[in-house]
């Protein structure tokens, strides 16, 4: 079944009788993370692919790296790919998960997907954490908590292995939604070699921040 809107083309089986639900969710929340991105459109009409068969969703990651079971939802070829709520419950990471996570993930990798949109540099470092940082914030912040930050700025960057990754990326987001305007975040975003630069001093002044706020 196939389903299209003005920013994107959702593509899954017949027998998931909840994703008109999602597609409604998706129209009512999408305006407003293009607005942070100062996107009027998108490039072109992202595809959603929902995979309802866990290993057809493994081949499709394959392409990229090693599947891992945490793993339900990706951006790697520009669209967003994902698992049903049927088959990530065959996964032992998301056997509980839920249609309104469905939606929420959707919407964490469409702030992925905006933030490449609005990216006018590309560099070698992806800096993870602040990709992470924005899509946890704008699009499923109520999955999260703030937590006091700890990590080194080295163990931030190596954000794949870092335990805790992504309560850690929300703070820091929380910290610098709080602290920056939205015209400085997207100068880091068009331009990740500022970001690079300044990156010491943002991930220092969140971890203090989270320890004067005693999360």
């Amino acid at each position: 079944m196939v389903i299209e809107k003005s920013n994107f083309i959702i593509y899954y089986d017949e027998e998931l009788s909840y994703i008109p639900e999602v597609v409604e969710y998706l129209e009512l929340r999408m305006d407003e993370i293009m607005s942070f991105f100062k996107l009027d459109s998108l490039s072109s009409k992202k595809k959603i692919i929902v995979y309802n068969d866990l290993e057809l969703y493994k081949r499709h990651i394959e392409k990229f790296y090693q599947y891992q079971d945490y793993m339900r939802a990706d951006t790697n070829d520009g669209n967003i790919n994902l698992l049903s709520v049927e088959a990530a419950h065959n996964t032992k990471e998301h056997s509980q998960m839920t249609v309104d996570e469905l939606k929420s993930t959707i919407l964490h990798e469409f702030v992925h997907i905006c933030q490449q949109e609005a990216q006018k540099e590309t560099i070698d470092n992806e800096i993870i954490w602040f990709w992470e940082a924005l899509a946890t914030n704008l699009g499923n912040p109520e999955k999260f908590s703030k937590i006091l930050i700890t990590a080194t700025n080295d163990e931030i960057n190596n954000f794949i292995f870092l335990p805790y990754n992504y309560p850690i990326a929300f703070t820091i987001g929380n910290y610098i939604l709080e602290n920056y305007t939205n015209e400085e975040i997207l100068e880091y975003v068009k331009y990740p070699t500022k970001l690079l630069n300044d990156s010491e001093l943002i991930l220092n002044d969140a971890r203090r921040w989270s320890n004067s706020k005693r999360l």
